[in-house]
């Protein structure tokens, strides 16, 4: 069993910032990735839609042997105990590692969330900050998941998304934000042209930290001497390989996987 694939899914690209991550701390781990790209974005779905298709998701990547799977989507993981009910194997969702990272390096205690509007309307990251004493803010940018799937070398574009979406949080004293949204650290070069000098919060690195401590807990770190990666799409494999190169990572194959 410790010798098997780590799962990971998101509804896209965005969920392979966390698998970046997680390849840079154990290189030696085998991945599966799923971008759930038939139905990106999932942040705008009505909850029992979304909860039908992370199920599914979970469900299909235990099939193909997986130790654990993890949740790189933010949207996602609000459902992360339906998930676990219908797979036999661990879960773990981005959210709360995160947050607690975001929690420990806020030096004034003022944190916002960008996220999908279904992450931002849950308020499970805002519930974590305020139940640490700490001031939040959330801001819903469900609009930035279809721009990085679609339109992401139109940097004009991209630039005027942000500044609009964004500015309402450049007098509220915040010093960390929260990218909840595995696509939105992608942005950050933009976001930094709006909110400054602050601290930024991604899911990918407290994520991993987490997932490794769970697999050395659990016995089931694996003892390869060399990992391998394979991505798979539920969309068309030409929408995939035109962002792929944002991610520096070796992957052995990329797949279109039909009927799962």
């Amino acid at each position: 069993m410790k010798n098997s694939p780590i799962g990971v899914f998101d509804s896209g690209i965005g969920g392979l910032t966390v698998l970046e991550k997680m390849y840079e701390l154990m290189p030696n781990e085998e991945y599966i990735y799923l971008a759930d790209h038939a139905n990106c974005p999932y942040g705008v779905k009505k909850e029992e839609e979304i909860r039908k298709i992370v199920v599914n998701n979970v469900k299909y990547l235990e099939s193909l042997g997986v130790k654990c799977i993890v949740v790189a989507c933010n949207t996602a993981s609000l459902f992360i105990d339906d998930m676990q009910k219908n797979v036999k194997i661990p879960v773990i969702s981005v959210i709360e590692p995160t947050c607690k990272k975001a929690c420990n390096e806020s030096k004034n205690g003022k944190i916002a969330v960008i996220a999908t509007q279904m992450t931002i309307k849950n308020k499970k990251y805002q519930l974590y900050i305020e139940n640490e004493n700490k001031l939040s803010f959330g801001v819903a940018c469900s609009e930035f998941v279809d721009f990085i799937e679609n339109d992401f070398e139109d940097f004009i574009k991209g630039q005027t998304l942000v500044n609009e979406k964004i500015s309402c949080l450049k007098e509220t004293g915040i010093d960390t934000l929260i990218h909840g949204c595995t696509h939105f650290s992608l942005l950050e070069d933009k976001i930094r042209k709006v909110l400054g000098d602050i601290n930024y919060v991604d899911c990918g690195t407290p994520t991993s930290i987490y997932l490794k401590e769970l697999l050395e807990e659990k016995g089931l770190l694996t003892d390869k001497k060399e990992g391998k990666i394979k991505i798979y799409t539920t969309g068309k494999l030409k929408d995939l390989n035109k962002n792929i190169n944002l991610f520096n990572i070796s992957y052995e194959k990329l797949e279109e996987i039909k009927n799962r």
